[in-house]
Order: structure tokens, then sequence, then C-alpha cells
């Protein structure tokens, strides 16, 4: 099994904060992987978090907020986004590795949708054209919520293929057009992939 990996980045967010909601969403939200898995009632059926445990998540605070390394067990990815982001009240853009193969993210503001991108969003189907869209992302806007320039990170956020394999971004990226390409694009946007977990 490859890789599964979820950061949550919160500008303009105090760890506290951010502990807080984590913690609320855990406990409304948050069901283990075996109820899960039986098919017993759940609090909302549009979010789907299990296995959220506050005390393993690992917290990092800068000057712009703060990262957080979800706990390895956890299943959340876009619900958990956006109900931190509304428990909050914040912007929460959740990067993740999924098994190894790829990265991208899912980006919540007061707990609305506002952005999102996968590299390879027919990952595992073929999907519509309206959803290859929806997965583009937007350069523009993540710009904006994290006070970068457009184009110190628009080339990440490319459909990857044979012609972008081994090739980097930007000359002073670490990685290629790989799953860890995402320490990369959180370096550029202030936020430096600083937790225990290596990057390989």
């Amino acid at each position: 099994m490859g890789l599964f990996l979820q950061v949550l980045v919160m500008p303009g967010c105090k760890e506290a904060e951010a502990r807080a909601a984590v913690e609320t969403v855990a406990e409304k939200y948050s069901c283990s992987f075996d109820a899960l898995e039986s098919g017993e009632p759940i609090v909302d059926e549009d979010i789907i978090i299990s296995e959220l445990i506050p005390d393993e998540c690992q917290y990092v605070e800068s000057a712009g907020g703060v990262s957080i390394l979800i706990n390895d067990s956890c299943i959340g990815y876009d619900s958990l986004a956006k109900v931190v982001s509304g428990e909050s009240g914040k912007v929460v853009l959740l990067l993740y590795i999924y098994d190894g193969d790829y990265w991208g993210y899912e980006l919540y503001d007061k707990g609305a949708f506002t952005d999102q991108f996968n590299p390879v969003p027919d990952y595992f189907d073929q999907v519509s054209e309206e959803d290859l869209k929806k997965s583009e992302g937007n350069a523009q806007i993540i710009a904006s919520y994290f006070h970068v320039e457009q184009a110190s990170i628009e080339k990440y956020l490319v459909r990857w293929s044979e012609d972008t394999m081994d090739v980097k971004a930007y000359e002073d990226d670490e990685f290629g057009y790989e799953d860890w390409q995402m320490a990369d694009f959180m370096r550029k946007l202030g936020y430096p992939y600083d937790f225990g977990e290596e990057c390989e």
C-alpha cells in the first residue's frame, strides 16, 4: 500500500483555534472505520469522516497561520476540509497524497467549496468534462488567499501526462510531478512541510 497523507493549512489562524476546530469536528462527525463499513447511521450523509484523532495530529504554527498533519488512520478529504472550515469560520486548504500516486487539494472558505485540484481526475474512472474542469485548480484563487504571486504556483496546477514525468515545475523545486510535489507547493504558499514524515 502506498502513502495516504492529509495536511490542513489554515491561513490567518492560531494553533489553539485550529486545535479547537479539529476537536469539535472529531466529536461531532468522526466515527470508527468499522461503523462506517457496517453502514451504521452517521450524523450527516454528506460528511464522511472516520478515525479522526485530534491528539495524534501534528500542528505547526507559522507567521501566516497553521498547518496540521492529520493522523494516519483518518479518512476525511473534502469532508474534513469542509467541516473544519465551517466550524472554525476560516479558510482551510486540505492537501493530500493519495496512495503515493498523486497529490491534490480541496479549498473551503467558511465551509463553502472554493476550489480543488487533482492532476489525475480520471484515476478511478472516466469523468465528465464538468468534473475535469472542476478539478483543474485555480492559481489565481490560491494566490489571493495565500498572498503569493500567481506565477509562482500556476505551473503546479497541470494535468499529469508522460510529458510531465521527471520534470520539475520550477527550478528551485525538490520534486517533479509526483506525490511529494505537494511539499514544494506548500513551501511556495509559505507553509514548509515541517512534520516528522519524511518527503521521499
